[in-house]
């Protein structure tokens, strides 16, 4: 049986310092994580080791740039051609601001990618990629991805985990968040995707799921279900410790549906 994990999901944001304040107005400890070429994020990390990144665009001479090629079409363009993991990677920043993606933690890569051959969807190549974080430390790791944006892109460490995702007081959130509950996702075709995902799962662990369309990872639950009138890919619910349900305000949160919900 192969283990899997939920590792973390993906909000896109126009402007990094902004989104930071106002997930630290909500509560939350937002903790630096480092550039990328052209992106730069943040991450709310829980003590399980997933946690939420902010994904911005860097504030340099190539972000009005990209955001004109994102516009235009020209980055879309350019990805569809792409044989590898950059094909799902450059449409994020051609995405709406907020919820956009989502990803799993895996042990074994080409096992793991092995397993996706069975649900007949094309496969894209891995790439490396790496993060230098404020402090100086580098983290590295490897994406691999099918060719279905509906299907959660995979991660293996290169680095140490903690080196990528750090825990100690990071994790202790003013507002009592403990990790993430459950995601609900609203693929465009619920059933070939649950059905797509649930094939994956019976490949690598061998045994079917007797609610494919509510599967556990660890301690997230991936639902899959139908949400009309819902901005972005994903909504979530994160466990804490409070005793009332609330929904965080979407103007903070760049539009993504965040709920705490009671740790029980």
């Amino acid at each position: 049986m192969m283990p899997f994990h939920f590792d973390h999901a993906v909000i896109f944001v126009p402007d990094l310092n902004k989104a930071i304040k106002k997930f630290c107005d909500l509560g939350f400890v937002v903790t630096p994580g480092g550039e990328h070429e052209y992106t730069c994020n943040a991450l709310i990390i829980f003590d399980d080791r997933t946690f939420i990144e902010i994904l911005a665009l860097k504030a340099s001479w190539s972000r009005p740039l990209l955001k004109i090629a994102a516009k235009i079409g020209l980055i879309n363009h350019l990805a569809k051609n792409k044989p590898d993991v950059s094909w799902r990677l450059m449409r994020w920043i051609t995405e709406k601001y907020g919820a956009i993606d989502w990803c799993i933690r895996v042990e074994n890569m080409q096992a793991a990618l092995d397993c996706f051959k069975s649900t007949k969807l094309t496969m894209l190549d891995t790439m490396t990629y790496q993060r230098r974080r404020p402090d100086g430390a580098i983290a590295q790791w490897l994406l691999g991805s099918a060719k279905d944006l509906d299907i959660p892109f995979l991660i293996k460490d290169k680095t140490a985990i903690d080196t990528r995702i750090p825990l100690g007081s990071h994790t202790q959130h003013p507002n009592g968040a403990l990790g993430i509950k459950k995601i609900i996702i609203a693929p465009e075709d619920l059933v070939r995707t649950a059905n797509a995902f649930n094939t994956f799962l019976i490949a690598a662990q061998g045994a079917s799921h007797p609610k494919p369309q509510s599967i556990v990872l660890g301690k997230t639950t991936v639902c899959m279900e139908h949400q009309p009138n819902v901005q972005g890919k994903f909504s979530l619910e994160l466990s804490y410790s409070g005793n009332d349900r609330q929904h965080l305000d979407t103007n903070k949160t760049c539009g993504t549906n965040i709920w705490l919900t009671p740790d029980i």
